[in-house]
């Protein structure tokens, strides 16, 4: 919990001193924290249903870079090549040749094919509801929902049409739309965040001094700054206040299968202090673990 911040009530999810609680606006404090642990817990359920669908994120078990020249895959029939940007494989034993444009995916028995393109690169994405990814994710552990950690930051715009370079997690160097500046008080820290994507549905990745360990190596974030105090925020290049909830902090892709290719945190995004909040690690029976 933030050293800044006041502590929680003991009932965050509808536990201790249930029976009442300070009046606020009209709401009970038990209540409003009985609902805010009521949002997050169907968040949480949303979560794991899509890491643990039969081509959700838990069954990815390849990206397969493509070049014009036909190649075996491994797992596949036939050969796959690219042709423009488009996918094509040929010689799929009684299936006709498919063509697979950006963004689109198709059915091959029981797997999933789909395009995946990182700037003039394509790579063909493979997913298997058999996964061992898959049936290894027992759950997500996540810290207990805190509503002091929703906390107010001031958001500074970038300069329309500025990006920012990432590294990615296979070293990688990609030019990502840099939305602009989150800053922050966090446990009497100052910290200032790059936020990527657009204003609507910005992206933070962040690693804090428990990643690594007690949580994993990084973790996302999803804001928006184009509405504030519910008033719509415009295009307006001035800085405004904005919400920043890190109980929806949540895992990258590449905490369930190997097989992604996640931005990492850029350099100022590394905190020096811990973000007790939001989801931890997969959950994965005691066997997968000991691996």
């Amino acid at each position: 919990m933030p050293p800044n911040v006041a502590a929680p009530s003991d009932d965050v999810e509808g536990g201790r001193r249930a029976e009442g609680g300070r009046k606020v606006g009209g709401v009970t404090t038990s209540e409003t924290t009985r609902t805010f642990g009521e949002a997050w817990a169907s968040w949480q359920t949303a979560r794991l249903r899509a890491a643990t669908a039969p081509y959700g994120l838990a069954s990815l078990v390849a990206t397969n870079w493509l070049s014009r020249s036909p190649q075996p895959l491994e797992g596949l029939p036939g050969t796959w090549r690219l042709d423009g940007g488009v996918i094509v494989g040929e010689g799929l034993s009684g299936v006709d040749d498919v063509r697979l444009a950006e963004g689109g995916e198709l059915e091959l028995g029981r797997l999933l094919l789909r395009h995946h393109r990182r700037d003039d690169d394509v790579a063909l994405r493979v997913l298997d509801p058999d996964a061992p990814s898959r049936a290894a994710v027992a759950g997500i552990d996540a810290f207990p929902p805190d509503p002091a950690w929703v906390l107010t930051g001031r958001f500074e715009p970038a300069a329309d049409g500025s990006s920012v370079d990432i590294h990615e997690i296979d070293g990688y160097v990609e030019s990502y739309a840099l939305a602009g500046t989150v800053h922050l008080r966090i446990g009497g820290e100052e910290v200032a965040l790059l936020a990527t994507g657009a204003r609507s549905g910005m992206q933070v990745v962040f690693s804090d001094t428990t990643s690594g360990g007690e949580t994993y190596r990084f973790r996302f974030l999803r804001l928006r700054a184009d509405v504030s105090n519910g008033h719509d925020g415009g295009d307006s290049g001035a800085p405004q206040p904005i919400e920043v909830d890190f109980n929806r902090a949540y895992l990258p892709p590449c905490a369930f299968a190997d097989f992604y290719l996640c931005p990492m945190p850029a350099p100022q995004n590394r905190l020096r202090v811990a973000v007790r909040a939001g989801e931890k690690t997969v959950d994965r029976p005691p066997k997968e673990r000991a691996r």
